[in-house]
């Protein structure tokens, strides 16, 4: 570490008003993080040291893995970005995620309690169907406590050319009968639509657009019928 940064460190270490720091290395508690607060404040070359902040889970899991890759958010494009995190105060970093998103997964399948959430993150999600029995409304978001990786969630398909999730309320039609149009049931594993038996791989349209109203109740009705 530089002297500036020991400097530094030691300053802020001293300081009440300033959040305690998180320590690790030499023989603290079994090379353990600790927190330590002004009261406790000491240096010591071989140890590690995060801020406690928003940022602090992040930069000590770069020093205890350091072949974990970040993101970062930008502002301008509106999207996430593999960086080498500076850790800059205000701007959003978070592990480079696994999953292509958005995912869609549904609970109580099957049941007059059914749920399809969409995520755009491991906990960013939007309720996207749903049984009036639950209570829930077409919108509605969980808190940040909620990951699509719980176990209780089942995987939905998902198109991501089309932008829709299998058994999705759709409208179609073909280009040389654009004035003629159905509503139906997205049919990921064929690309089209199920039967009016609620039969996949029922009728091919050139067009599909997601229904405006999924929790309209000739649809929840519909929905019912159809097969897995």
């Amino acid at each position: 570490m530089l002297k500036e940064h020991k400097s530094e460190i030691e300053r802020w270490l001293r300081n009440p008003n300033e959040p305690d720091i998180w320590v690790k290395g030499g023989m603290i508690d079994d090379n353990k993080w600790v927190k330590l607060g002004f009261e406790d404040c000491g240096w010591y070359e071989e140890h590690y040291y995060v801020v406690d902040d928003e940022q602090a889970e992040l930069r000590k899991l770069q020093i205890d893995e350091p072949d974990t890759n970040f993101e970062c958010w930008n502002n301008i494009t509106k999207r996430w970005s593999e960086v080498d995190p500076l850790w800059i105060p205000k701007m959003k970093y978070r592990v480079k995620q696994e999953f292509n998103y958005p995912i869609f997964k549904v609970c109580n399948k099957g049941t007059d309690k059914e749920l399809i959430v969409k995520f755009t993150d491991l906990n960013s999600n939007e309720v996207v169907f749903v049984m009036p029995e639950l209570g829930f409304t077409i919108g509605a978001t969980f808190d940040n406590c909620l990951a699509h990786t719980d176990n209780y969630w089942e995987d939905v398909l998902y198109n991501p050319e089309r932008k829709l999730y299998d058994k999705q309320p759709v409208i179609c039609w073909d280009d040389n009968m654009e004035a003629i149009k159905i509503i139906g049931f997205y049919d990921v594993k064929n690309d089209n639509v199920f039967d009016f038996e609620g039969c996949r791989d029922g009728v091919e349209y050139d067009n599909y657009t997601p229904y405006p109203h999924p929790d309209d109740k000739f649809i929840i009705e519909m929905y019912k019928k159809l097969e897995e």
